[in-house]
Formats: structure tokens, sequence, C-alpha cells
């Protein structure tokens, strides 16, 4: 039924197939026959958490089929774009059960394995019958297939049910950096206040679901507030999951999004070229269901729709009343010890008087320290920045960072203790400007550009003296004379040889 490729063999009996680079008989697509759709559900999440779906996209299909005896199996058809992919689709689908062979249009032969790694061909083809629209060519058989129906990849998704995942509702720091909460619409409010008091950052909108069927839910609501949050607190992710009416889910692309504690089967990011950029995914775990947004999302920062309460009274008044200076309601921005860990030391203030202390340094420090670093001369002492991979020259004192640009002495903080942000803008600091905080003195800026290489301002001005050139040529004595005197008949019998010659 089958016989074994040759390495360098060319003619084949199978239509449509040909040897790789590599020598392996190949066709166009790779077949995958599974006895039930489970089958190809568990290839599926198998394939996808190793390589991307978006790969096969383009020639994937999903087909039920019918045998001549009536019983019905699952065929999966993907591109055989090389004989790598295909041999990571033949060890998954022999990991679920299922068999892989490989052709172009009607016949299909078996995939290669050990016995044959360069593949097989069919020692005879036969006309398909009626009503078959393909033929597989096995070891010992030869079977023949009837299409019943097609199950679109992207339908297959939203029908698949989340599972539970032991423990995923513990979500690491980058896993909280970026979560999405559904709440219902009368906690929208609420919720926003609570989260502007523990200063998380938020955005905040009204969104509608796409209405998909004629026989939804009838208490579902029809709309929700979805806020996307930004490093959320574990304490605060605690609450939130164990709050009637608030769902949290967490971003697996750009528009598809899983309820924290659950899992698609398939990994969604590996197809995402099935999910409209146009619209937000929301797979949900407990409701078994996929709600779908339009989109993008238009959300508004939180700090726009926080609730602002004013008591107004009448001042009082009698004649006894003394008006005196109104002191003003602005507090002074001050120094204090810091109640939170120790950051990273990103700058020094060296006082002037240690300038020579730092040439001395300059001697000693590698080139990689030197390039890291850069240094501005200023009347308040010189300051002087690393970068993120370079330590901080050890004179002065050391400057850590409390916000992009802020510098405070190590072991302080500012108080009272605002958001960056409102800071920021009473301090008059922006992009491009270093605000530094002395160790008993007043703040300064120092703009970005005015910071230069430590290894360019360290090098002082070199007094190089130009040398005078010589002139190397050596002059003749004068021009050469060639003198032939006569030396007669017998020139060469006043010639004594050497002793050791007699």
């Amino acid at each position: 039924m089958l016989e074994h490729v040759a390495l360098g063999q060319s003619r084949f009996m199978t239509p449509g197939v040909a040897p790789d680079p590599r020598g392996i008989l190949l066709g166009r697509y790779g077949l995958m026959v599974f006895p039930t759709l489970e089958g190809v559900v568990s290839w599926l999440r198998l394939y996808s958490a190793e390589s991307p779906l978006d790969e096969i996209l383009s020639g994937l299909e999903i087909t039920q089929v019918r045998t001549p005896l009536g019983s019905r199996e699952m065929v999966l058809r993907i591109p055989a774009a090389s004989s790598y992919l295909l041999d990571r689709a033949a060890r998954c689908a022999q990991l679920v059960g299922g068999a892989t062979y490989t052709g172009t249009s009607k016949h299909f032969v078996k995939y290669r394995d050990d016995r044959a790694p360069y593949g097989y061909d069919a020692n005879e083809i036969q006309a398909l019958p009626e009503g078959a629209a393909f033929m597989v060519h096995g070891d010992g058989f030869i079977q023949t297939y009837g299409k019943e129906r097609e199950l679109p990849l992207d339908k297959l998704l939203f029908r698949l049910s989340r599972r539970r995942v032991p423990g995923g509702d513990k979500l690491r720091a980058e896993e909280r950096h970026e979560l999405y909460l559904v709440v219902a619409p009368g906690l929208g409010e609420g919720v926003i206040r609570y989260l502007w008091r523990n200063r998380i950052g938020a955005e905040v909108g009204l969104v509608t679901p796409e209405r998909r069927s004629a026989f939804d839910e009838p208490g579902r609501p029809k709309s929700h507030i979805l806020f996307r949050t930004r490093d959320l607190p574990p304490r605060v992710l605690d609450l939130f999951l164990a709050t009637p009416g608030v769902a949290v889910f967490r971003p697996v692309s750009q528009n598809v999004a899983v309820e924290v504690g659950f899992a698609h089967l398939i990994d969604l990011a590996s197809c995402q070229s099935l999910f409209e950029q146009g619209r937000f995914y929301l797979f949900w775990g407990k409701g078994d269901r996929v709600d779908v947004v339009q989109g993008p999302l238009e959300l508004s920062g939180i700090e726009h729709l926080t609730r602002v309460d004013i008591d107004l009274e009448k001042p009082a008044t009698g004649d006894t009343m003394k008006l005196t200076q109104i002191d003003a309601v602005g507090v002074p921005i001050e120094v204090a010890p810091s109640l939170t860990p120790s950051r990273r030391v990103v700058a020094a203030l060296i006082p002037i008087e240690q300038a020579q202390w730092l040439k001395r340094l300059v001697y000693f420090l590698p080139q990689t320290s030197l390039r890291g670093h850069r240094v501005a001369l200023t009347d308040r002492g010189i300051l002087v920045v690393a970068n993120q991979d370079v330590d901080v020259i050890p004179l002065g004192a050391p400057l850590a960072e409390v916000a992009p640009g802020l510098l405070v002495p190590l072991g302080m903080d500012l108080v009272p203790r605002v958001a960056p942000d409102v800071l920021a803008r009473s301090l008059g600091h922006g992009a491009g400007v270093y605000t530094v905080f002395p160790p008993g003195g007043h703040p300064f800026q120092v703009q970005d550009q005015a910071l230069v290489a430590l290894e360019r301002r360290a090098l002082a001005r070199v007094e190089v003296a130009a040398a005078e050139v010589l002139d190397a040529r050596v002059e003749a004595p004068g021009d050469p004379a060639v003198v032939n005197d006569p030396v007669g008949r017998f020139a060469l019998w006043g010639f004594r040889p050497p002793k050791g010659d007699q």
C-alpha cells in the first residue's frame, strides 16, 4: 500500500507531492484526522502553546467528515509551509491520538515517521468513488471521506468554555501592571472614589456589549463601566475579586482580555488575526460568555470624575472682631526622613571644596564608568548623574529619585506627600529638567542639556607645541670619478696568496 521514500527520489505515484530541501516528501497541505472534536481542540491547545497559530491561519480548515460506513471524524487541514512546521504538527497530533498525512488535493499519504524518515509514497492511486471528497493512504489501508460541514476557528474559540486555573488569581507584579475592571453601573462612583483615595492610576468609560443573539440572557445588564488600572496592589486586587458586581480581567493581547483566575484552552495571543482590531473582546470565566465591545476604547482619567464637595459658610461678624493677617493656605515643601525602603542612588551633589577629590578619582575610574556619568558645574556644587547601568561616584551627598528628574537626599522624602504630577506642576518641573533638593539648602534646577559627559569634562586643556621637522637628506661629497691605471701584461705576478692556501 505504501512505499518508503528514498533520499534523492524524484518520481512519485502520489499526485501533488515533492521532496523539500531536506529530501522529505511534502505536499501543499498537512492533514490531521481525529476521532472527535476534542482531539482538534487538544491539538490547537498544544500547538498554540509552542508556535503562533497566525502562521497557519491562512489555510487552516476544520471539517467534519463522514466515512463510507457512516462514522464521523474530524479533519484539520493546515498549510505545509515546511517540513519543520509539519514535524511539530505531527508530534502534537500523535500526543492527542491523531494521524498526520500530507498531500495537495484529493490524495494524502502518511507523513514521515521513524521507519520512513523521508516519508511514504502510495504504490497505487485509485479514482475517488462518488460522494468522496478526498482519500488518505495509511499503513495497510485506504480510507475515503465525504465532507459534511466546516467549523470556523473563530466560532470554535467563542464556544469553548474557560477553565479555572489553580492559583490564577495570585498575579505577579508584571501581571498587575495593567488590568481591566468590569463594574456594574451602580458601583461605578464608589470604585472611582476608592481608586482615587488609594492613588491608583485608572481610566474609566461606559461600554455597551454587542447583542450577539436574540436569545441573550434576559437579566444581563446592557452596559458596563470599564476601568483600566495601572499597578493594582495585591490587597486591592483581592478586594475586587471578592466583591460582587466587580469582575477583573487580565489582557492577553491588545484587544483581548480574559477574566482573572481563568484561562482559555487555546492561547488567544497566538491567533490575534482572528480578532478585529476595531473591537474589544472580554472572555468571561464565571459567566462563560464573550462580550464584544465596539472599539477602540475611549476611556477618561478618574481624576476628572472625582466628586468635589464644597461647604460654604458665612463669615463671623461682630464689633469686637479684630482682623489680622490671614495665613496662606499653601504648605511649604520640606525634606523629611522617608518611611519607605531606600531607593537606588542615581546622582550625587559634590561640594566645590571636594573638586580635587573628584579629579583624583577620575584617574582610577575605568572607561565604562566615565562613559556612564554626566556632570554639571553649578554654584551649588558639582552635580554628577549616572545612568541605570553605572553606580554613582561615592563622593558628596548621594541623591535618589522620587519622580523622573526629581532628586532628594538618600533616605529622605518630600512632605507633604502629594502626587508626583501635582508636585511637578508646583515646582515648575518637567521633561528635560533636574530639580535637586540638597541637604540643608533651597532646591535648584539644572537643565538636562547642561550636563556633559564626565570623560569630556574631565580632560583639561593640554598645550601641544609644534615640533620642527629637519631635513634628513645627506649631501653627496662630490661627483664620483673612475680611474683606470695601466697594470701591464703580467699584473698578478706581484700578488701573494694567503698563508693557508700555500
